[in-house]
């Protein structure tokens, strides 16, 4: 599939340095408003750059866009795209605005295209492994689960001299003016609906801590920098996640059953280690010696200490960049592909990325909601979810594996 790159900032060398995992893809073209962007963006990758996003969509013969620009300019990029016949895979969240963001579902639908949204975390390998596990039943019936997006006080490092590998430099006034909860909910919003199904009641509070960014941005200009929401989804379970920029870094997991708990340690790492614990945080399956030791360890630790059985599982052998950011993120417009090649619905598409910006708007603004809130929007679970409302992430399985395929083909 033929595809085609809008925005040339930061994160979009995320997607180049991970294109080649998915030869399926051929990038035709790129464009960026900001002129230097498109110079840095073209000596660093060798892309052809066009003038304008109207020349891009009407002469690269791109099929697929991948929007990458600033959130402010989802919408607006994402509709020329959709109006221009092409299918869209844009950077989160799909709008700024939950009536935008419904819009464009539509739009899509109508004229029948693919439409998806980051993060494609969810569809890592250690998702992949931790959906498995909770959908087998491995710690009985999963009742609670507590999520943590903590970044950090970024705003007190040397983030002015940050720069991606083409020399781009990090938005950090676009990001403190969007939010901590727009920027990063998104990756254990997506796992945790794809496990347990869409959210039918949520309770937000969101709050700014900080009013000094060290950007000079005077404090209306800075979004909220902490938010705690409480989740209950359609399957029963019910979950606290929290993001921010506040707390000590921590984008740990945990989802506590009946029968034992599941820890991940890492969201943006598709490789993350997952720790098995009975319900009283022990080590399960302790032998005799060692085990007595971890045990003496573990008794009284609180969840973000590892103690536990570490579980093996097949690890990918994508390349992704050696940063904080270890994921593949060229694979979700790499699935899309596949689902259009294939003629069929994308498992998780428009209904999907709809729900996740729904529930990230209303946790970043939660002060402009009346609490409990009920999401307007939802998605239907793709068939073969598990028992007790889970999603059986072998359907992910089954995604990459056609995903395989459709690069085999393309290849032959």
């Amino acid at each position: 599939m033929k595809i085609a790159i809008v925005g040339c900032g930061f994160v979009a060398d995320y997607y180049m340095l991970t294109l080649a995992n998915h030869p399926a893809l051929e990038l035709v073209g790129a464009f960026d408003r900001d002129e230097v962007a498109r110079r840095r963006f073209e000596a660093h990758f060798g892309v052809p750059m066009f003038g304008s996003l109207e020349a891009l969509l009407s002469t690269s013969g791109a099929e697929l866009l991948l929007n990458l620009t600033n959130p402010s300019s989802h919408y607006e990029v994402s509709k020329a795209g959709l109006l221009a016949g092409l299918h869209i895979y844009s950077e989160k969240p799909l709008a700024m605005a939950v009536g935008e963001a419904e819009e464009l579902v539509s739009l899509a639908e109508a004229r029948g295209l693919q439409l998806a949204a980051a993060p494609c975390s969810y569809l890592g390998e250690a998702a992949t492994a931790l959906g498995r596990e909770i959908a087998a039943g491995r710690i009985g019936e999963v009742r609670l689960v507590y999520a943590e997006m903590e970044d950090g006080m970024v705003f007190r490092e040397r983030h002015a001299e940050w720069r991606s590998p083409s020399g781009a430099p990090w938005p950090s006034r676009d990001e403190f003016a969007v939010g901590a909860t727009l920027e990063h909910a998104g990756y254990y919003l997506s796992w945790l609906c794809a496990f347990f199904g869409p959210v039918v009641e949520m309770t937000a509070f969101a709050a700014r801590c900080f009013d000094d960014k060290g950007t000079g941005q005077p404090p209306e200009e800075l979004a909220n920098d902490l938010s705690v929401s409480c989740l209950r989804f359609s399957s029963g379970v019910v979950a606290r996640l929290s993001c921010g920029l506040a707390a000590p870094k921590d984008r740990s997991l945990h989802v506590i059953g009946t029968d034992g708990i599941l820890s991940l340690t890492e969201a943006w790492d598709y490789a993350s280690p997952i720790y098995l614990r009975d319900v009283t945080g022990h080590w399960q399956t302790r032998p005799a010696i060692i085990g007595k030791v971890f045990e003496r360890l573990a008794r009284g630790r609180p969840l973000r200490h590892w103690f536990g059985r570490r579980l093996a599982y097949a690890r990918g052998s994508a390349r992704v960049p050696g940063t904080s950011s270890r994921m593949d993120f060229a694979r979700g417009p790499a699935v899309l592909a596949a689902a259009v090649g294939a003629g069929r619905p994308l498992e998780f598409g428009a209904d999907f990325a709809l729900h996740i910006t729904e529930l990230a708007l209303v946790a970043q603004n939660a002060g402009d909601y009346a609490m409990p809130y009920r999401p307007r929007s939802t998605f239907a679970r793709p068939l073969g979810s598990g028992g007790g409302g889970l999603q059986d992430l072998e359907d992910g399985d089954a995604v990459g594996k056609r995903h395989d395929r459709a690069v085999g083909e393309a290849a032959r």
